[in-house]
Parts: C-alpha cells; sequence; structure tokens
C-alpha cells in the first residue's frame, strides 16, 4: 500500500488505539492471568500447552501494540 501525506482521521486514530489497548488488556487477563487453568484444561502434555500459550501471548501482545503505534502515528507528516 503505499503511503501518502494524506493524515489518517482522528476517529481510526482514536479506534485504533482503543482495541489496541483492549486487545492487551483482554491478552493480558485470559492469557497471563489463567496461564496455568488454560494448560490444566487442555489435557495436553504441559511443555507443549505451555509453549503454544507463550507463543500466543507474545502475538497478542505484539498485535496489540501494532495497533496502538499505529493509531498514534497515523497523524499528518510531516512535508518533504
Amino acid at each position: 500500500m503505499p503511503r501518502t501525506n494524506t493524515p489518517m482521521p482522528s476517529v481510526v486514530r482514536a479506534l485504533l488505539i482503543a482495541m489496541g489497548v483492549l486487545v492487551i488488556g483482554i491478552g493480558a487477563v485470559l492469557l497471563f492471568v489463567w496461564h496455568t487453568h488454560i494448560v490444566d484444561r487442555t489435557g495436553a502434555y504441559r511443555l507443549m500447552a505451555g509453549l503454544a500459550l507463550r507463543a500466543t501471548e507474545a502475538a497478542v501482545l505484539y498485535g496489540g501494540s501494532w495497533l496502538v503505534v499505529r493509531g498514534w502515528n497515523g497523524g499528518p507528516r510531516p512535508r518533504t
């Protein structure tokens, strides 16, 4: 997608930031706090389930932070 000097609308920026914070918050609650309960309920091998959940946690945090940063940096760009 080509980058332009057109600023992102404020509503879209606010929604991106809000969704990023929501994704990080839900990811922290569901995956960090309930980690052992999820691993115990899956019945899978503990090491493999733990590694899969840690990878999911990393993906959720990365995705949420990407949304926040994209919303934050979506404003007007300096003209060159």
